[in-house]
């Protein structure tokens, strides 16, 4: 447990995924992407796809099939970011 009583940070995004000429493959009849990751306190990850829990090589796929770099140390926020936040 944190110092604030914190057990798990998480951190989601949402893209607008009205444009379905631009949609990624598989994702066209969903109007929105929904990306969540959390971490819990032991170091646990949860990565969730529009409500879905899966592994985070599929987050990582859905990133590079629209051309998203997914290697830049500063396009997902890193575990040390977020132990940071939970240990406020």
């Amino acid at each position: 447990q944190g110092q604030a009583g914190v057990t798990k940070a998480a951190v989601t995004i949402v893209f607008n995924n009205e444009d379905k000429q631009r949609s990624p493959v598989g994702y066209e009849e969903h109007d929105k992407i929904t990306i969540t990751r959390q971490i819990i306190i032991g170091g646990r990850n949860r990565y969730l796809l529009n409500s879905h829990n899966v592994q985070q090589n599929q987050i990582q796929n859905l990133f590079h099939s629209v051309s998203l770099n997914v290697n830049n140390p500063h396009f997902l926020i890193m575990q040390g970011r977020i132990t940071k936040v939970i240990n406020m």
